[in-house]
């Protein structure tokens, strides 16, 4: 029997303007989090350092999107807050407010794998700043 090839959407895109590129960083932080689970059911019990740099403001994007990813895999971290200490278009430093995943209290929402840097964009607009980027699911 000859393999067939299925055509599958396997991602999921993000979306998000804000007025500075740290508060940007932030909007896709809550809008990442927000698909994995409920943020209302997240406190701030932990928080996380999390360091950052690349070669261009979509990189640290994706590279942003995908430190978060591995806090959450190798720690548990839901977060429910995060501030930007410092940032520019290559580097990003924040703390990272929430607590580890508990099944318990914590509904499952979509298992998400990594951001990619298909079609990945950041542009200035007149409000500031906005963002492109779609996450393997």
């Amino acid at each position: 029997m000859p393999v067939e090839v299925l055509e599958h959407t396997a991602e999921v895109g993000l979306r998000a303007s804000a007025p500075s590129w740290g508060e940007l960083l932030q909007e896709l932080a809550r809008g990442l989090f927000g698909l994995i689970t409920d943020p209302q059911t997240v406190e701030e019990r932990q928080s996380w350092a999390v360091e950052v740099e690349a070669e261009d403001p979509a990189a640290l994007v994706v590279e942003w999107l995908n430190e978060l990813l591995f806090l959450h895999a190798r720690d548990g971290l839901l977060a429910r807050r995060c501030a930007v200490e410092e940032t520019g278009p290559c580097r990003v430093r924040a703390t990272v407010w929430g607590e580890r995943f508990d099944p318990h209290r914590h509904p499952r929402g979509i298992e998400v794998k990594s951001a990619t840097y298909h079609q990945a964009q950041v542009q200035p607009s007149p409000e500031g700043w906005t963002a492109v980027v779609y996450l393997d699911v």
